[in-house]
């Protein structure tokens, strides 16, 4: 289903390359387009009312990038709440949502597989939320599981927004965690 679902985007898709610090999307802007990175970590995120940056989640290689509630909430006209932005350089392709979505109505399989991706991400949501009730070193152990290796390719600052701790504290849990080894 994977490679048929590909074929049937590959004409949606153009090509596109984003610098470390750019954006893929912007809070307040309408959400357009669904990203697929071949290569970089791009992170999605949010900006508390008291002016707080939140990092929901990571994407890497062979992963799609986009806000999919913002990509919803466009087709009521209504912009973006959270970021994307790209934590290295990133390469990979752009698909007009709204042209993926009229494809979608038509194509049975594209719907199929649409749903399947949907199931995927409340799961990984729902397990996500577990984890953040975990104390903070629980967390960092469970980001290390969940993304291998990419620790040393995004900031402490950014690692720290994700586990929902100060950069501080992140330097904290590194020294014991050092001295533990």
């Amino acid at each position: 289903m994977y490679d048929e679902v590909t074929a049937l985007l590959a004409p949606l898709a153009s090509p596109v390359s984003f610098r470390k610090g750019e954006f893929l999307q912007r809070i307040g802007t309408i959400a357009q387009n669904l990203y697929w990175l071949h290569s970089g970590v791009a992170r999605t995120g949010f900006i508390t009312e008291a002016g707080a940056e939140v990092t929901l989640h990571f994407v890497t290689d062979g992963e799609p990038a986009a806000s999919h509630d913002d990509l919803l909430r466009a087709r009521d006209g209504l912009p973006a709440q959270h970021f994307v932005v790209a934590e290295t350089a990133v390469h990979g392709f752009k698909l007009d949502w709204a042209a993926y979505t009229a494809m979608r109505e038509t194509n049975s399989m594209l719907r199929d597989y649409y749903l399947k991706v949907s199931e995927c991400s409340i799961m990984e949501q729902a397990r996500r939320m577990c984890i953040n009730a975990s104390p903070a070193q629980g967390r960092l152990a469970a980001f290390r599981r969940e993304y291998p290796g990419l620790e040393q390719r995004i900031s402490q600052k950014v690692v720290a927004s994700f586990l929902g701790i100060t950069p501080q504290y992140m330097s904290q849990l590194l020294r014991s965690d050092s001295i533990d080894k």
